[in-house]
């Protein structure tokens, strides 16, 4: 946000792009309001440097060369779904004496997460209730969030049977419903990687890319 306010008359909000275009003196991109919608809008300018996921990207229509267009449809996304448990008290430190750290389960959450933040502060306590890739996340994909919800206190009660006495309410995230990043990051195989990913770091034209697909270090 510090950084936000700094160029805040530069930034437009909620502009969800359709289309990337460029030619030997510039680059063009087409959006729309994404809560309000309307007519597309342009904005033209010198370079563009593209932070789009590759799960998004590889949907518009971008103006780039067949290597750099080969290298954006090449990365297939990672599923994973990550729960926060809001419960009436904080019953892992008054009952159990945990204090932060993770307990790892082949349950379905396959973890559980304990804060760090206000030990022994009483009230009440927000824990990750699970962070889920793999199969497992595809399996939470299909549910609704309220069924997510539901399966992760289920879950989780075999672990910390004052769960459901203690649960108030929880969010869930699941990546690959995101409509604006369909998935968690880059899951680039070794030959895929090989193969594209110097071609995806090239400046390309007046269009660059920037992202962790851009990383070594998804």
């Amino acid at each position: 946000m510090a950084l936000y306010n700094d160029v805040a008359p530069l930034v437009e909000l909620d502009a969800k792009v359709t289309a990337i275009d460029q030619d030997e003196r510039g680059v063009s991109v087409t959006y729309v309001d994404a809560r309000r919608g309307g007519e597309p809008k342009h904005a033209r300018a010198d370079w563009c440097l593209c932070t789009i996921p590759l799960s998004i990207l590889s949907e518009i229509p971008v103006k780039v060369s067949e290597p750099m267009l080969a290298a954006i449809q090449s990365a297939p996304y990672e599923a994973s779904v990550k729960f926060g448990l809001q419960f009436k008290r904080r019953f892992w430190e008054e009952d159990e004496r945990i204090y932060g750290g993770i307990s790892f389960t082949d349950l379905p959450i396959q973890m559980i997460g304990y804060p760090m933040a206000g030990m022994n502060a009483g009230g009440k306590g927000v824990l990750l209730g699970g962070y889920v890739w793999g199969t497992n996340a595809y399996e939470f994909n299909s549910m609704t969030p309220e069924q997510r919800i539901h399966k992760a206190v289920e879950l989780g009660a075999k672990i910390h049977p004052q769960y459901p006495a203690e649960f108030e309410n929880g969010v869930v995230v699941s990546w690959h419903r995101s409509p604006f990043t369909q998935g968690c990051f880059a899951n680039w195989s070794d030959a895929a990687r090989e193969k594209h990913y110097n071609n995806l770091c090239q400046i390309d034209g007046r269009i660059a890319l920037a992202g962790e697909h851009a990383s070594r270090l998804p």
